[in-house]
């Protein structure tokens, strides 16, 4: 566990009381804050207990589970939840707050609920709590003044479930009592659809709902939704017939009959497409933090198979992994890297990064990250395989295909073209470069009979083929 106090690692997993906590304090926009008028309304309130130079702070900070949990349950979604977030520092000054010398970051940049610090004001609160360590996490239920820690967890979801267990009477929910959670923006492939995310926060199961797609404030879709959602679960739901070609942006509107509350119940959506690979020979460079064992990674195709995923057994510290693919040509994969404990893999614990390029030519990133809370995951596209017909257009034939050793390459041009012969495992097991126009023969009768992938690169383009050794 990664907690801090007064720059000291510690470790501790007891959840613990603090009673009699009715404060008030002053937030950083001069209002005051009760929480006993908070919990008297009904509302459970989360208290974070943070510092503004605390690492793990920043991480759980940059997690956004937070956000996502105060968007969804919050003023601006279902009301049930009040989030208070605290700098216990008794430094804390505005300047800090907004990433400051001597802070993390600006803390306020993204931070759509309550803030208290400056002044004192933190600092008594981080002692009425009587916290040990910096991130502390308090959940007040509705009506008791009294928190109860709270650990943090890697996702939204699992932290939804220890609020709903810690606190049983924490949402007003009715039998049916659905909406939309929120998606921000989100990376498709070509030809992809748009989709939203309904949540069941009724106490029967969701069977059935209407679900309007709207585009400048017209209805372009209606899908007429049936399945099963459990209480307090969540489930995709696309809508088949519109197809996202480029970046658009939608309303969801979610009708159930009999919906005991419709706060909730309307979403934006923002989709644009995700990247496209240079070619289908692609490779993951891993580079793990201090604690490389929480890491963990999978590839999934359009069907949400795993073609790919880390190895048995855990990564060690600061080490760099690399990962050679070779893919399906216009299939649309996606990247998904996972931390256990939910602070991602940079940056306060080591520069951990993943990087997904191309293994061909000049190694280009077209995807990389390593700031993110328990999950990130990325789409990308594979470009399509070049066929011999595009090849003749461009100035360029290859054949036999299947050869049984001897390939002939023609190039149109007087051109200085790279030829790279690839395995199925991403191996480069030939190349050859070539300085001239006409015919030129490459002979592959050495290797193994197989699928191999050969990339041509000339006069600044790429293509690749698939040729199958048959001796």
């Amino acid at each position: 566990m990664k907690t801090l106090l007064t720059g000291v690692a510690l470790s501790t997993g007891l959840l613990v009381s603090a009673q009699n906590q009715a404060w008030t304090a002053t937030d950083i926009n001069g209002n005051t804050v009760d929480i006993a008028a908070i919990v008297n309304s009904g509302k459970t309130v989360l208290v974070d207990i943070s510092a503004h130079w605390c690492g793990p702070c920043w991480a759980w900070h940059n997690s956004h589970i937070m956000n996502k949990l105060y968007h969804e349950f919050g003023p601006e979604g279902t009301g049930d939840l009040e989030i208070i977030w605290v700098d216990g520092d008794p430094a804390s000054s505005m300047a800090l707050l907004q990433g400051g010398s001597g802070s993390q970051g600006d803390w306020l940049a993204d931070m759509p609920f309550t803030a208290i610090g400056p002044n004192g004001q933190g600092n008594t609160l981080a002692n009425i709590y009587n916290i040990n360590a910096y991130p502390t996490l308090f959940m007040h239920c509705p009506g008791s003044t009294s928190g109860v820690e709270i650990q943090r967890t890697a996702t939204w979801e699992q932290f939804l479930t220890s609020w709903k267990n810690m606190c049983p009477a924490a949402f007003d929910n009715a039998v049916v009592d659905a909406h939309l959670l929120n998606l921000g923006d989100k990376e498709v492939c070509p030809g992809e659809h748009p989709y939203t995310d309904v949540f069941n926060q009724g106490s029967a199961a969701l069977t059935s709902a209407s679900i309007e797609l709207l585009q400048n404030g017209n209805v372009i879709e209606t899908k007429q939704w049936t399945g099963s959602i459990a209480p307090f679960q969540h489930s995709i739901v696309n809508f088949e017939t519109t197809t996202i070609t480029g970046d658009e942006d939608y309303t969801m509107n979610l009708i159930v009959p009999n919906d005991g509350h419709l706060a909730g119940n309307t979403d934006e959506g923002s989709f644009s497409l995700a990247p496209t690979a240079p070619v289908s020979l692609v490779s993951l460079q891993l580079k793990t933090d201090q604690y490389g064992s929480e890491t963990t990674w999978k590839l999934f195709n359009s069907n949400g198979t795993v073609v790919a995923q880390d190895p048995p057994g855990n990564y060690g510290a600061n080490t760099v992994y690399t990962y050679d693919w070779v893919l399906d040509p216009t299939e649309c994969y996606t990247f998904k890297i996972y931390d256990q404990y939910g602070d991602g893999i940079c940056c306060s614990y080591g520069n951990g990064y993943y990087r997904l390029r191309n293994t061909w030519g000049t190694a280009n990133n077209f995807i990389s990250g390593g700031q993110f809370g328990g999950e990130e995951d990325k789409g990308f596209m594979t470009p399509a395989m070049v066929s011999v017909e595009d090849h003749t257009s461009n100035g360029f034939r290859v054949w036999p295909n299947p050869t049984t050793g001897l390939l002939n390459m023609e190039f149109d041009a007087n051109t200085l073209a790279t030829v790279d012969v690839f395995n199925v495992l991403g191996e480069r097991v030939m190349t050859n470069t070539f300085n001239a126009s006409g015919i030129r023969v490459m002979d592959l009768s050495s290797l193994n009979n197989g699928v191999y992938y050969m990339n041509v690169l000339a006069n600044g383009h790429t293509l690749t083929e698939r040729i199958t050794l048959s001796k």
